[in-house]
């Protein structure tokens, strides 16, 4: 988990703190960490456990959030697909989360799981017996050809987002938060209008949920897709704060 430095212009804003997805790394926000910390804002990403070496469960993810937030005075969090799960639980009653921005992800309440959110069969999304397997570790991977077609059809360089994608723990999937922290503080939603992984009609209806609703026309990888329009955005909301 890095910090990055940033002007004193912004030095009173708000910390950006960004939550990849399922099979993601800090790595993939990269081109969005230079736009933001280029105009001056703190940015810090989060690494989470489920990807990682420990291969921890949503709350493991939830808990390395806080750690994150512990280090904040004020936050604006930004969660992406799965992130948004863990992010939900892990901002919930923070004292340092003034705003969270769900982008194409997967904004939960109580009960709800990231295996429960199903698209009519004929929509673009990530299917599960096409487009993953299992590790000889029982370890849950995206087959890097259907990485190429699903999360990065429309990035520049897809073969380096490929290769900085890591197995999870696939108890991820069947897990629910167990607070929610876009009850308790406002909210805003990015749906990706080309997404071939996070179905737009899931978006669509999870973005009911939150306060302000904004679209990029992008596939499932905005940060790498469209970095500068992201980061319009992410600084439009951090402004307002």
């Amino acid at each position: 988990m890095t910090e990055h430095a940033t002007n004193p212009s912004h030095a009173d804003g708000p910390t950006v703190v960004l939550v990849h997805g399922a099979w993601h790394a800090p790595w993939h926000w990269h081109q969005v960490v230079a736009g933001l910390t280029g105009e001056g804002v703190r940015v810090e990403t989060v690494d989470l456990p489920s990807c990682g070496p420990d291969h921890g469960d949503l709350h493991d993810d939830a808990a390395a959030i806080r750690t994150v937030l512990d280090r904040q005075q004020d936050a604006l969090l930004v969660a992406h697909s799965y992130g948004g799960i863990p992010a939900t639980e892990g901002a919930a009653g923070h004292p340092s989360v003034r705003h969270i921005l769900y982008l194409s992800a997967y904004m939960a309440d109580l009960g709800e799981s990231l295996g429960g959110f199903e698209p009519p069969a004929d929509e673009s999304n990530i299917h599960p017996e096409v487009d993953l397997a299992m590790t000889e570790k029982q370890l849950l991977i995206m087959k890097p050809e259907r990485a190429r077609e699903v999360l990065f059809h429309d990035c520049p360089d897809p073969d380096a987002a490929i290769e900085h994608l890591r197995p999870m723990n696939p108890a991820v999937l069947g897990q629910s938060p167990q607070s929610v922290v876009w009850k308790e503080i406002p909210a805003s939603y990015v749906i990706t209008t080309d997404d071939r992984a996070t179905a737009v009609s899931v978006q669509r209806r999870l973005s009911e949920r939150a306060d302000q609703t904004y679209e990029i026309a992008s596939g499932h990888s905005s940060f790498l897709a469209q970095p500068d329009q992201l980061c319009k955005i992410i600084n439009s909301v951090a402004a307002a704060l």
